[in-house]
């Protein structure tokens, strides 16, 4: 896999790839996150973190709602900081090599896809979101690395390995810098 550099980056070919934050970055939650990048605008960006789970279900929010419980086993993830009362869902199926990702399932459709085995079904608590100059900065920072996506990133069922994973196949240094600990200060 080949990294993008930051200047290659537009908004024609933002949209369906990775952001792996870099090993230092903290704050907001984006702590070793991966970020897929499902909706590029020319005034925002939008992902949802796909490695940290809310260690909840839908089931365990339902109550206050009116979702099927035939969805309640869904598990929940924290899409980001931004707009963290709205629960969305969201599929992942894979086709020979390439991954479908579908944001903002109507809950009839994410009804059909608990049904179906070969569809990994999310729901995310909240998004990431940026403006374009305000990602484009914190890309020249170096806080993000953009990475084509990967359907075994996405699909990985061992959320604490996926950070790790993605910057293994940016390139040798990153594959270095995948070993770096959680917290430098305790090295």
């Amino acid at each position: 896999m080949e990294m993008m550099e930051h200047e290659d980056i537009s908004n024609a070919n933002l949209a369906g790839h990775l952001l792996v934050a870099a090993p230092y970055l903290e704050g907001g939650g984006f702590h070793h996150s991966v970020i897929f990048l499902s909706r590029v605008e020319e005034e925002f960006v939008i992902g949802y973190i796909l490695n940290h789970p809310a260690n909840m279900t839908v089931g365990d929010v339902a109550p206050s709602t009116d979702i099927p419980a035939s969805l309640y086993s869904v598990p929940i993830f924290k899409g980001g900081p931004v707009e963290r009362n709205q629960l969305i869902f969201a599929a992942f199926s894979r086709t020979e090599e390439k991954l479908r990702v579908q944001f903002h399932l109507q809950e009839e459709q994410a009804l059909e896809y608990a049904e179906d085995p070969h569809v990994m079904l999310r729901a995310y608590v909240g998004h990431s979101g940026w403006t374009l100059p305000q990602l484009r900065r914190e890309l020249n920072d170096r806080a993000w690395y953009v990475s084509p996506m990967v359907p075994d990133l996405c699909l990985e069922p061992d959320y604490s390995k996926v950070w790790a994973m993605a910057m293994r196949r940016l390139s040798p240094l990153h594959q270095i810098m995948s070993h770096a600990p959680a917290q430098p200060s305790l090295n």
